[in-house]
């Protein structure tokens, strides 16, 4: 048996808001409904989703012009990371999202860590590269320089 619920918020790898879909029972009671991420689908929750439609449409259309225009200020951007490595070049530790986040706070450039994507775990000195999802369609690529500190 499947729960009928009316997204508030786009959800990744479910839908986006309004959507009407069927999920288990327990997800919409226990995640979904308690976090306002959704409302149980009834005739009047959708008349209410129909009417503040337009302004949510509006809203996302201005999210996704703010994100391209935060790519343009990090693509192909190079962030340089400093970090303790040994002789051969290996480092002590690995260098994290959080670490990259950080890198672009320090530019001035606000990137939520969650958002920072690295293809493979750093661990030596070198140049990588990076990606920060800024949007569900909008996704900025960015080179990592570390060098050794000292």
């Amino acid at each position: 048996m499947k729960a009928k619920i009316i997204l508030q918020q786009d959800i990744p790898n479910l839908g986006v808001a309004g959507d009407v879909k069927e999920v288990s029972p327990g997800y919409a009671r226990n995640y979904l409904i308690p976090r306002r991420l959704a409302v149980p689908a009834s005739e009047r929750a959708r008349k209410i989703w129909d009417a503040k439609k337009d302004k949510v449409d509006v809203e996302r259309k201005e999210k996704l012009a703010a994100a391209q225009e935060q790519a343009k200020s990090i693509q192909d951007v190079a962030i340089g990371i400093t970090a303790r490595a040994g002789q051969d070049g290996k480092l002590y530790g690995s260098i994290t999202p959080a670490d990259v986040a950080d890198a672009f706070a320090k530019r001035g450039v606000a990137v939520d860590r969650r958002w920072v994507e690295i293809r493979e775990i750093i661990r030596t000195v070198g140049e990588f590269q990076g990606a920060v999802r800024l949007h569900p369609q909008v996704r900025a690529t960015f080179k990592i320089q570390v060098q050794a500190a000292g």
